[in-house]
């Protein structure tokens, strides 16, 4: 009975403190994950220099009157610029369902040895609750049994309706577009070799470039689902001829460097002309024919 006794007591759930109340002022979007550490400016981005409120449950008295999400994940397209946007966005509607799981009861821990096991936790999202008069709380989250963030009040708030966004932008670096478009703005010539390109190609962004000037400048990127373009780019790949011999000038080069490792295990960036002679180049690969249907893919990922 001892034994017993002590075991609850070991796994009974911390209470959570009630949200204080503040100026919805105290609140600003944090940047999108990663995304500090490659600020062309550093220490342009500016957050609200008045602390925030303690967060917790919500408290009874405190009636939402809309809650804003910001987002993790920069858009999926950048200018020449390096000027990059996410959004704040504002939801309204019925909070009821949303509180009740905010407030909702953390789970008793697990007190096994090994039962949680190792997780990789998704990037947290940072928003709040905003009441009519202008003021906020944020809210905190109860706990599953492994101590980890029970989010459904996140996702409750999620289905209901947006009302509207507000932009944002940050300037990021050539290494912070690499990083975030999976591409590299700097446009480095490809030499044709004889083999024909025989790595695994999985791209999930390209960054554009236009050829009309002594040298191909960076136009923009994009980052998609490699779903959005092929369904299999390493069989795509293996099936294509070898291009025909051609000297006519490109005007429109898209370039990747996602997905691919060439034989010595380096990174290898593969460039995808997107008109004139329509090849698919890797430096020290042979040139390949790129199919109409996958130039114009690429083309239109471009916006």
């Amino acid at each position: 009975m001892a034994g017993f006794v002590a075991c609850g007591e070991y796994t009974e759930p911390e209470p959570r403190p009630v949200a204080s109340i503040g100026s919805v002022d105290d609140f600003t979007c944090a940047l999108p994950q990663d995304v500090g550490a490659y600020q062309r400016f550093p220490g342009s981005y500016a957050p609200s220099t008045n602390p925030r409120p303690i967060p917790g449950t919500v408290p009874d008295s405190f009636v939402p009157a809309e809650a804003v999400v910001c987002d993790i994940d920069l858009a999926p397209r950048i200018g020449a610029d390096g000027v990059a946007t996410y959004f704040e966005r504002h939801y309204s509607g019925d909070f009821g369902s949303a509180i009740q799981a905010f407030n909702a009861p953390s789970a008793r821990r697990a007190f096994l040895p090994g039962s949680c096991g190792d997780y990789s936790l998704a990037a947290p999202v940072d928003m709040w609750l905003v009441d009519a008069d202008g003021r906020a709380v944020q809210p905190s989250y109860p706990l599953w049994d492994c101590g980890f963030e029970n989010t459904t009040a996140l996702g409750e708030v999620l289905e209901l309706p947006e009302k509207y966004a507000i932009q944002h932008t940050v300037a990021i670096d050539a290494a912070g577009i690499e990083y975030f478009y999976h591409c590299s703005p700097v446009y480095s010539a490809p030499v044709d070799g004889t083999e024909k390109i025989d790595f695994p190609f999985w791209p999930s962004g390209f960054c554009y470039f236009d050829n009309v000037g002594q040298s191909p400048a960076f136009a923009n990127a994009s980052m998609f689902s490699t779903s959005d373009i092929s369904p299999d780019w390493e069989a795509l790949l293996s099936g294509l001829e070898h291009a025909a011999p051609c000297s006519e000038r490109s005007n429109s080069i898209a370039t990747s460097s996602s997905g691919m490792m060439s034989l010595d295990g380096t990174t290898a960036q593969v460039h995808v002309e997107l008109d004139g002679c329509k090849r698919i180049l890797a430096d020290g690969y042979a040139p390949l024919a790129a199919p109409a249907y996958l130039v114009d893919s690429i083309a239109a990922e471009r916006g």
